[in-house]
């Protein structure tokens, strides 16, 4: 994916001194092809039948966006196939890393727990979503800023 370096290229032109971490992914929706590629967050995590399938999208992130690497340091693409109804779910750490009052973490098994809990109700990505983002903010404080993404591949 080139935008990666494009993005790369362009902030460290305009903006030298700062970074950016970023997910950008694509999914081929006839052939469930989902490709991504991670400058500095969390890896995705991969929900099938109602469970998270044990490192199927763990692969080391990338830098962040904007230090100026350039092409021959572009970040590694990864590609996975979602089969019918597997959804993808792509976080940043300010999502697994908001704390309680007592200090500790919203973490990922609380994240994949939440959304699992609310798909087995039934509830569409938007709705699952909505429900994890209130109660994150209901339970946790958040130090840093918070991103979440669920990509389904639709049965038909």
């Amino acid at each position: 994916m080139d935008i990666a370096t494009t993005i790369d290229t362009t902030l460290s032109e305009w903006s030298p001194d700062r970074l950016l971490s970023a997910v950008i992914a694509r999914l081929d929706i006839a052939t469930g092809r989902f490709t991504w590629i991670n400058c500095g967050h969390p890896p995705p995590l991969l929900i099938r039948d109602g469970h998270v399938v044990p490192q199927a999208m763990e692969f080391p992130a990338h830098l962040p966006l904007g230090p100026g690497l350039g092409p021959a340091a572009a970040p590694d693409e990864h590609h996975v196939r979602l089969q019918p109804g597997d959804r993808a779910l792509l976080h940043s750490d300010g999502v697994t890393e908001a704390r309680t009052s007592d200090g500790s973490l919203f973490g990922d098994q609380r994240l994949a727990d939440g959304v699992i809990r609310t798909m087995a109700s039934g509830d569409n990505p938007p709705e699952t979503l909505r429900r994890l983002v209130h109660n994150l903010h209901e339970h946790h404080r958040l130090h840093d800023g918070a991103t979440i993404m669920l990509v389904r591949r639709h049965p038909h």
